[in-house]
């Protein structure tokens, strides 16, 4: 895991969003997203997956891949509601921290997981 990232390294287009609790007429409650940044934006970021991380649960089997996403600080991505979708990628990563590395305001380290069902 990087702490920063050199500009060439910034090539993963991913797209932040906010986890948005709206309850519907029936009084159920329903989970959108909104876009953090106007809507259709990327943003640029050093991708780096960690490997081997695998759940075991009851009788079910579930994988859950991890990643670590570095991009620029930006105050809107300073969240913990946020969900990560990588480019041409329909399915969330859930953002587990984020880490303003050393309080500085230069870079954003999100830590990320994604749960795969078992098949």
């Amino acid at each position: 895991m990087s702490k920063r990232a050199n500009a060439g390294e910034l090539r993963t287009m991913i797209q932040i969003k906010r986890r948005v609790v709206v309850t519907n007429d029936n009084g159920f409650d329903t989970e959108t997203y909104e876009n953090v940044y106007s809507d259709g934006q990327y943003v640029y970021c050093k991708w780096v997956g960690n490997h081997g991380s695998e759940v075991f649960s009851r009788d079910s089997y579930a994988e859950r891949r991890t990643a670590t996403a570095t991009m620029r600080y930006s105050p809107l991505a300073d969240d913990g509601k946020l969900v990560v979708f990588l480019y041409g990628d329909p399915d969330p990563w859930e953002v587990v921290n984020v880490d303003n590395v050393g309080q500085r305001n230069q870079w954003l380290e999100l830590s990320l997981q994604k749960r795969i069902p078992a098949r």
